[in-house]
């Protein structure tokens, strides 16, 4: 028998930042969970592998329905808009993660290529080698089953390298204490619900409850996490990311106001200008017009 969460959570604090000779690997969130809820149609801007242990369900992405069951892994690709839905007793390990270029840009590069071309989904993976080695990384309720710590950065940075082999054919590609890194599950959760927030802020009807659903918590939970855990409330941060994407698209870009509201999230552009106005001071146009201003003067 697995501990789910336990396992989990040491993933998260050990095996986080995993730099190797050709590939690194910065995850954003390891996940084991069970009875996993249905979540809203999203995306992210980084790759997300999930297995299936137990239980049924449907992954949708792009229009298409893939059929979950024991065994299934299916690879969520960076910025395709994607869902898990028709959920039973669905049991389910998965890792997001993003490829650095350093120390080789061409190896990430080809690792990147392989599995944004590659299948989005196989049917039964359960004798994957890759599948295998997830697991190994689980802490199990026998005693003496489970690896050390120590072992899962290594093993972590394998298994997903591992990932172009099993979504893909690959082009080139002693026990120590458990010390306390200052890491919380809970801070996890809401980083968790940031990059969830921040990758989904074009849709108006982000809500609590869809994040929540996501994170596999109840409503008033996560509620309290980002009361606890960053001093704000849920809404307050979604305005706040909405502001601030809109303020880098104002400067890097010559889109209309219109477009940036809708792409922002805002219900109309008139609510994106009066709350843009009251927190920079500014309408949207006059701050765009004063940026470019000030970045003229200093290249003459």
């Amino acid at each position: 028998m697995i501990q789910w969460t336990h396992s989990e959570e040491r993933l998260n604090r050990y095996a986080g930042h995993l730099p190797g000779e050709r590939l690194s690997f910065l995850v954003h969130y390891w996940g084991s969970v069970r009875n996993l809820a249905t979540n809203a149609m999203h995306k992210h801007s980084f790759l997300e592998i999930c297995y299936v242990d137990n239980g049924e369900g449907i992954y949708t992405e792009a229009g298409v329905d893939f059929p979950l069951r024991q065994g299934t892994a299916f690879c969520s690709r960076p910025d395709i808009y994607h869902r898990i839905q028709n959920v039973d007793q669905l049991d389910l390990l998965f890792v997001a993660f993003e490829v650095r270029n350093h120390p080789a840009e061409d190896h990430a590069m080809n690792y990147l290529r392989v599995l944004e071309g590659g299948p989005v989904w196989i049917e039964d993976a359960r004798e994957a080698p890759s599948i295998h080695l997830w697991k190994s990384l689980l802490i199990h309720e026998q005693p003496g089953q489970s690896l050390p710590v120590t072992l899962l950065p290594p093993l972590a940075h394998a298994l997903l390298e591992s990932f172009s082999v099993m979504f893909g054919k690959k082009d080139t590609l002693p026990k120590g204490p458990e010390i306390s890194t200052g890491f919380s599950h809970s801070a996890q959760l809401v980083q968790r619900a940031k990059l969830y927030i921040r990758d989904n802020l074009g849709r108006q009807q982000l809500s609590l409850s869809e994040v929540a659903r996501f994170l596999n918590i109840s409503p008033r939970q996560l509620s309290r996490l980002f009361a606890t855990c960053i001093h704000e409330s849920f809404s307050s941060f979604v305005r706040t990311e909405r502001i601030r994407a809109a303020e880098l698209m104002l400067t890097i870009s010559d889109e209309p106001i219109k477009l940036i509201a809708e792409r922002t999230g805002f219900s109309s552009v008139h609510y994106f200008t009066r709350l843009f106005t009251m927190t920079k001071g500014v309408p949207p146009a006059a701050y765009r017009a004063k940026f470019k201003a000030v970045l003229a003067a200093r290249t003459e």
